[in-house]
């Protein structure tokens, strides 16, 4: 008889189970995070303007 080989498939998913709350709550601590980074930049350098600073930190939070 031949050589036989027994070939072993692994197969794995990975699924989302996070609720809508959850997933809320989430974006919401992203959202306070940029917030308390941008206050705390408008703190050291009055001069910048808040609303330019929290949308920076928002989108270094979403990507992170």
């Amino acid at each position: 008889m031949g050589d036989e080989f027994k070939v072993k498939k692994e197969v794995k998913y990975d699924v989302d189970t996070k609720s809508d709350t959850e997933k809320g709550l989430e974006d919401a601590g992203d959202k306070i995070q940029a917030g308390a980074k941008a206050l705390g930049k408008k703190i050291s350098d009055p001069d910048r303007d808040l609303g330019d600073e929290y949308q920076k930190e928002k989108i270094k939070e979403k990507m992170d």
